[in-house]
């Protein structure tokens, strides 16, 4: 994997180092700020800049050698979604990101005399539980839970977890605390995020990718060009896939057997209505949440999605139809990342990737929301605070600087050296990576899981009463949730 490429690919949350495994101890020559390190943009740099850029553009945790007598930093997470593989490796196995985690443990372990542990024992209710009877109990045998992201925010409103925003040796300024720990805290108050202590979030962002053949055999243009110049529009998109739905069977009735212009799912849905702008929750000023009444810009949102049923097959669950796009059957997939490792490698489908559209013209940026596995730390285990805090922040680094581009060369195989549109497209999508803070309290504020599910529940003529019928629970809730926000411990 071509090095220049993947340090320029993984800014912002997902900027990067050498594939190397550096010590996250020792500082680099000139790393500048995080948002210095994040504003690169392709092909803005000379060779020789570049080659700077590669041995300078490793960033420290900044943290004194400490010997903390060989205590315990254990991890809890759930059976679910296999979640241990996106965090820890037990052994070395050849494969290329466990084994990058298991260095990355090796070394936090021999540099600060500490025991990493991970126990993914149960599945998703019983690690829940297990939280909230910790936290009443005081048992600290786990320091950090990973969890089903709503779970996992659930247990924080319980006051089962510590503020991270209080944890004096965090470093909030480095770039593995940037993204959702920004938009997670609330009331400047963090009791879950989610970061580089995972890979998760890179598999689980939400991306478009495309059938570059069909798109040619259909005698339409890549839309590399437009995306480069700003003009990847949402009825761009759409005017392309309309010309792909094909009735292959020939029995009248369109299917699972026939070809079509766009494939999702439902939670696909969820995170293009977020990045078409019509995201559901914001912060004020304060840091209290609330709903943005932006009723306008999601009945108009709607319009297009209800235009796009004619030409989508969207499945109920998480499977986005990739067994669809694998066979050549849909010109535009809408899925997580996770597909293009798990089903899309081996494909002979010359596919590509770009991200989701902006809505129209007057939407400044592109957006590209995603899920995650979130974290919390025990509020349990508060007395070792110190302990948890470094390992925190070590792994953060750790992860941010060499295991983040063992994932992307896995996810995307040659994807980045074989095609360099592809690689300028993953170029532009890692600046705008998010996660959706309405998604995120889907299950904490009543009312608001029928909002960010809008295309699943409702049509666009139906959008402004629909949504009027949720306001007095979702006032409710807002107002429930701020409250309980507040009475949490700072």
């Amino acid at each position: 994997m071509n090095q220049k490429i993947l340090s320029l690919l993984l800014a912002a949350l997902l900027t990067a180092g050498s594939l190397t495994m550096t010590g996250c101890s020792d500082k680099g020559a000139d790393n500048g700020s995080s948002q210095e390190n994040a504003s690169a943009q392709p092909g803005s740099v000379s060779e020789a800049e570049g080659a700077e850029e590669e041995e300078n553009d490793f960033i420290g945790d900044d943290l004194p050698e400490k010997d903390f007598g060989g205590e315990t930093f254990s991890i809890l997470t759930t059976s679910w979604y296999n979640a241990k593989k996106y965090i820890y490796a037990d052994e070395m196995n050849g494969e290329v990101v466990n084994d990058a985690l298991y260095k990355q443990r090796a070394k936090i372990s021999d540099r600060f005399n500490v025991d990493i542990t991970c126990n993914d024992d149960n599945d998703l209710d019983p690690v829940s539980s297990m939280v909230h009877n910790c936290a009443i109990s005081g048992d600290d045998s786990y320091s950090i839970v990973y969890s089903h992201d709503n779970m996992t925010m659930n247990n924080g409103l319980k006051g089962d977890f510590c503020n991270l925003r209080s944890f004096e040796v965090l470093d909030f300024s480095k770039p593995w605390w940037q993204g959702a720990s920004q938009v997670f805290t609330i009331q400047n108050k963090l009791f879950a995020t989610a970061n580089p202590m995972a890979m998760s979030g890179i598999y689980m962002n939400c991306t478009v990718s495309f059938n570059k053949a069909l798109c040619i055999d259909l005698g339409m243009e890549l839309p590399y060009e437009k995306v480069r110049n700003g003009e990847w529009v949402l009825d761009e998109m759409i005017g392309m896939a309309e010309k792909a739905k094909v009735d292959l069977d020939g029995d009248g009735v369109y299917g699972a057997k026939d070809q079509w212009g766009f494939l999702t799912a439902s939670y696909g849905w969820l995170q293009f209505q977020s990045d078409m702008g019509a995201g559901c929750m914001e912060k004020d000023d304060q840091g209290n949440v609330f709903f943005t009444e932006n009723t306008d810009k999601m009945i108009a949102v709607m319009e297009k999605f209800d235009r796009m049923d004619e030409f989508t097959q969207a499945s109920t669950g998480t499977d986005y139809n990739v067994d669809m796009f694998k066979e050549g059957r849909g010109l535009f997939m809408f899925s997580e990342n996770r597909n293009l490792y798990e089903s899309m490698r081996d494909s002979s489908v010359s596919y590509g990737i770009l991200p989701a559209p902006k809505f129209d013209e007057n939407q400044e940026n592109y957006a590209s929301a995603g899920y995650d596995i979130y974290w919390g730390v025990l509020l349990s285990s508060a007395a070792h605070e110190e302990m948890i805090s470094y390992c925190l922040e070590a792994i953060s680094c750790e992860n941010y600087n060499n295991v983040i581009p063992a994932v992307w060369e896995t996810v995307l195989g040659a994807k980045l050296s074989d095609a360099p549109e592809d690689s300028e497209m993953f170029h532009i999508i890692r600046d705008v990576q998010y996660v959706d803070l309405g998604y995120a309290l889907s299950q904490s504020v009543a009312g608001l899981s029928n909002l960010v599910f809008l295309h699943t529940n409702t049509t666009a003529d139906q959008t402004a009463s629909y949504i009027k019928k949720m306001m007095k629970s979702l006032t409710r809730g807002t107002e429930k949730f701020n409250e309980t926000y507040s009475s949490l411990g700072n």
